[in-house]
């Protein structure tokens, strides 16, 4: 009964190393959209390490899928994408600071221009 028990364990391990690892589609096209968000903000601008790091990525897991190296490519898109994001979050922070700054200087021109009205 162990021999059979040890028998159908390495099959179940054989056949379980043998079964094909789906492509990673889904990865790819969150990748490619996370990716063209953060350009859609000028990211590449902002942050141009990220915003590179996650193009070369995106393109290694597009060749990485082309070899069939699923696994690989699915890594790859998964990293492209959070570069991607992170991209995109410090130029959407850089315009908030920017925008901001420009509020509290327009505030204190306000505020200087109703100061010499009321003297």
């Amino acid at each position: 009964m162990s021999r059979t028990l040890v028998g159908l364990a390495v099959a179940a391990v054989f056949a379980a190393g043998c079964a094909s690892v789906p492509e990673p589609k889904g990865e790819l096209a969150n990748a490619d959209l996370a990716l063209r968000k953060s350009e859609a903000v000028n990211a590449a601008e902002v942050a141009p390490l990220d915003a590179r790091m996650a193009r070369e990525k995106l393109q290694k897991a597009k060749v990485e899928m082309g070899e069939e190296k699923y696994q690989s490519a699915r890594r790859l898109a998964q990293q492209a994408e959070v570069d991607a994001l992170v991209a995109e979050a410090k130029a959407r922070s850089t315009r908030v600071q920017r925008q901001t700054q420009e509020l509290r200087e327009e505030i204190e021109k306000l505020r200087s221009g109703a100061a010499e009205t009321v003297k």
